[in-house]
């Protein structure tokens, strides 16, 4: 009995031993571990920028316009040499005395109206003034950056990846911005201290030889006066089209298997390829109406920066996410001029995005 008992054994172990060996196989191939993911990815999607405010200084008064900001009526001659004055309602020339005593008896007026007490007044109109235009400012506000970014990053610890990220994206920024500049109507009061002259009964007109009563050729005061005429303005426009290219580390942290959080920061290249315009409405020089002047310029500018990122991501299956990130970036200023306004465009602020991820 133990005999068979025995030799039964020793046949059937070699047969059992067979049959678990294809039982461990089989079992090992069904649990085989999955290929690890791909460490590349490619994602693209939109970002939010708020950037673009843009600071502008007209300095007109600095271009060849900036004298006819203030245009005196003419024909009055300056206050402190002899000259031929010719006014609205009178006139005082140049006369026989002038060069030896300052005295002249060619002068006239219109009306009596004109003497009050002991002073001659006579005006005249035709100049024009203009405010410069101030400093302005286009508030900064959000515009869509489309962007595409490539990354590599590979397991450095349990439920940690790291590697690098590049990403690159396009925005267009237009500002406009401008001042207000108010238009006045200038005239002149010239007043001659008559001193003790008794003038005669007008109208009344005197002559370069005389005789007749003398008074001072130049004026003892002179006022301006300064007769609102409406508004004009002063326009300004930027078109940018910012390329901005970011390069930097990475870290992911996976804390369950369909969801990470990720911190990144690096550097950025931006290309700003920029127009840039304004136009302004200017006095003309003879004190008469205005007209337009106007100036243009364009340029390219490499501009550095650095930014800090944070995102959260969502892993639909192993080769598709969605990532939603916020990043701040630290840029130089694009900064130029259009003669004679210069301008400054700023490029640092916050970005918020949302892509699609493809794990390849």
């Amino acid at each position: 009995m133990i005999f068979r008992s025995t030799g039964f054994l020793l046949f059937a172990l070699p047969v059992l031993a067979g049959d678990l060996r294809e039982m461990t196989e089989a079992k090992s191939a069904i649990i085989q571990a999955p290929d690890p993911p791909s460490p590349w990815s490619i994602g693209t999607g939109v970002m939010w920028r708020n950037i673009g405010q843009l600071s502008v200084h007209p300095n007109l008064q600095n271009g060849p316009q900036g004298s006819r900001f203030f245009i005196p009526p003419a024909g009055a001659g300056n206050l402190s040499s002899f000259a031929n004055r010719t006014y609205d309602n009178g006139f005082v020339n140049i006369g026989a005395a002038t060069p030896g005593t300052g005295l002249t008896t060619n002068w006239g007026m219109q009306s009596d109206n004109q003497i009050s007490g002991d002073s001659l007044n006579l005006t005249l109109s035709g100049g024009s003034a203009q405010t410069q235009p101030a400093a302005a400012n286009d508030d900064e506000g959000y515009n869509a950056a489309p962007y595409l970014e490539l990354s590599y990053l590979r397991p450095i610890g349990l439920n940690l990846v790291a590697g690098f990220a590049s990403n690159l994206s396009l925005v267009r920024l237009g500002g406009r911005t401008g001042s207000r500049m108010d238009h006045s109507l200038v005239s002149i009061a010239d007043h001659y201290a008559l001193e003790e002259v008794i003038p005669p009964s007008a109208p009344y007109s005197g002559s370069f030889a005389g005789p007749g009563p003398l008074i001072n050729n130049e004026p003892t005061t002179r006022d301006f006066i300064f007769t609102p005429d409406g508004s004009n303005s002063y326009q300004f426009s930027n078109d940018t089209d910012l390329y901005s290219l970011a390069f930097g580390g990475e870290i992911h942290w996976q804390p369950i298997d369909s969801f990470n959080l990720g911190l990144g920061t690096g550097v950025v290249l931006n290309l700003a390829d920029w127009t840039a315009s304004w136009n302004a409405s200017i006095p003309n020089a003879n004190g008469k109406g205005t007209s337009t002047v106007s100036g243009a310029n364009d340029g390219e500018d490499f501009l550095w920066g650095l930014y800090l990122k944070g995102s959260a991501g969502y892993c639909i299956n192993k080769q598709w996410s969605v990532e939603g990130f916020f990043r701040y970036d630290w840029n130089e200023s694009l900064s130029n001029s259009v003669s004679p306004s210069s301008f400054e465009l700023g490029l640092t602020g916050w970005s918020a995005g949302l892509g699609l991820i493809f794990r390849f």
